[in-house]
């Protein structure tokens, strides 16, 4: 081959062989994150029972912890039923842990006013506390409804007038509800399903080390994997993927706090001062304040719980939006917050950003780059020839790498799916192999968000997240 004749046609070729590479070594990682995750938590998991538990905390001379559950629930009467039976079945002291379940005030406004039909969750809610009270193998069951004029502040006040609702609103509300003796508090969605033991392993990690912590435990949102359209299927496995062998990696590099599955000291919620009621994403806010105002850092748990990804494209779109808005506020928010030490928050603000705007403008750039090919090839814009073909076939043939691994990533995930017909399996396996469309759609709310940031028409109101209606137990 003359190097000194290379057409622009072989020149472009060899460039887009080159990030095709690139982004197919960033892929491989998969398989580093999984080995880590595996090694360091995943296999290490204990037999944890009751007894264990109890002579551990004797040892120690401590009391077993008692855990208040928070679930904040707005307009969830679909399922908020199953979550407070599946919490109240967790393989953990009925005498130990307590559920709160938060309601909003505004949803029996609406239906007052007829703009709401059907039971109101605090309806359901109300409902389960008298079904609760005569039975034996139950914890205590708590509700409280947050007023539509409540301030959103930890300790906040009532204004007189209506405040627009938000998840951290909703839960500095009900913190002022949680049980005197609680040691540490707990955070689910109102659609969650965690694990049995997941309060025997927090008890057991708090009481080989009571001081005021942070645990982060992985969410897999597939639970609604038959009921999802065909982007949204792609994008609940590789969410639940990314939560059991990425996030123990990235919350070395960052504070990371998800939401749901956490669970937070209380003394350290109290002397932080709850959650930041103004946040799109209340929950990345608190773990890096946590860290900033405290030093405790957020420790990833090796207990899942499922829960629903939103079925619709469009929902979808809408809370990865929210998800990516608020962690460039955050960002905005902690640039400037020089009360902290640059010390600790130039190293956070540099992962924020390349673990935030950085991989979203890479991933995007990595949708585009097949799409690229696709369209020069067509046109005649690219010559192969300049590289063997035996080459080019491997090229070729490392596409079915990535089919391969979506639907080891299903198959992985598919005990947690919701049971359905072997027809239905059979569509939604199917449906996987629109990977390749479905790829650009996944990045784009976080890079439309950083867009619309640059825009100065970033979204400023937090929007609720709709569900899957769920059959009842």
């Amino acid at each position: 081959m003359d190097w000194e004749i290379i057409s622009p046609a072989q020149v472009l070729y060899l460039i887009a062989v080159g990030f095709y590479l690139l982004f197919f070594a960033l892929f491989l990682r998969y398989f580093f994150w999984k080995w880590y995750s595996y090694r360091n938590y995943w296999s290490k998991r204990l037999a944890l029972d009751r007894e264990k538990v109890a002579a551990l905390a004797a040892s120690k001379n401590l009391e077993l912890p008692f855990f208040t559950i928070l679930v904040p629930a707005r307009n969830e009467a679909d399922v908020i039923a199953n979550t407070i039976e599946h919490l109240a079945s967790l393989n953990y002291p009925n005498d130990h842990y307590e559920i709160l379940v938060i309601t909003d005030e505004k949803e029996a406004l609406a239906k007052a006013s007829g703009q709401h039909t059907g039971p109101t969750t605090m309806e359901v809610v109300e409902a389960k506390i008298r079904e609760f009270a005569v039975r034996q193998d139950v914890p205590q069951l708590k509700h409280c409804t947050v007023p539509y004029d409540f301030d959103g502040r930890f300790r906040g006040s009532r204004r007189g007038y209506s405040i627009p609702s938000t998840k951290g609103r909703a839960l500095n509300y009900g913190l002022e509800f949680v049980d005197p003796r609680t040691t540490i508090c707990g955070f689910y969605d109102a659609e969650s399903h965690p694990e049995a033991d997941v309060l025997l392993y927090i008890a057991w990690s708090w009481l080989h080390d009571p001081r005021e912590r942070i645990w982060q435990g992985p969410v897999f949102q597939v639970r609604n994997f038959y009921q999802l359209g065909v982007i949204t299927k792609i994008a609940a496995i590789y969410q639940a993927t990314s939560h059991e062998i990425y996030l123990p990696v990235l919350m070395k590099k960052l504070p990371f706090v998800g939401g749901t599955n956490l669970f937070v000291g209380r003394r350290l919620l109290e002397r932080i001062g709850g959650y930041d009621h103004r946040a799109l994403t209340e929950d990345l806010e608190l773990g890096v304040r946590a860290y900033l105002e405290t030093g405790v850092w957020a420790e990833y748990f090796p207990y899942y719980s499922t829960e629903q990804t939103p079925a619709t494209f469009h929902a979808f779109f809408r809370q990865r939006l929210r998800w990516g808005s608020g962690h460039l506020q955050v960002c905005d928010k902690f640039r400037y917050a020089y009360q902290y030490s640059w010390d600790k928050r130039g190293p956070l603000l540099y992962n924020l950003f390349w673990k935030g705007q950085g991989e979203w403008l890479l991933y995007q750039g990595a949708v585009l780059v097949p799409l690229s090919i696709l369209f020069l090839g067509l046109n005649g814009g690219l010559d192969p020839s300049i590289l063997p073909l035996g080459f080019r076939t491997v090229l070729h043939y490392l596409v079915f790498i990535y089919f391969a691994f979506t639907f080891y990533a299903y198959g992985h995930f598919s005990r947690h799916m919701a049971p359905v017909t072997w027809w239905q399996q059979l569509g939604g396996a199917l449906q996987l192999l629109a990977l390749p469309f479905a790829s650009f759609f996944l990045p784009l709310p976080y890079t439309t968000a950083s867009i619309m940031k640059a825009l100065n028409r970033q979204p400023q109101t937090w929007v609720k997240t709709p569900r899957t209606k769920e059959a009842t137990r």
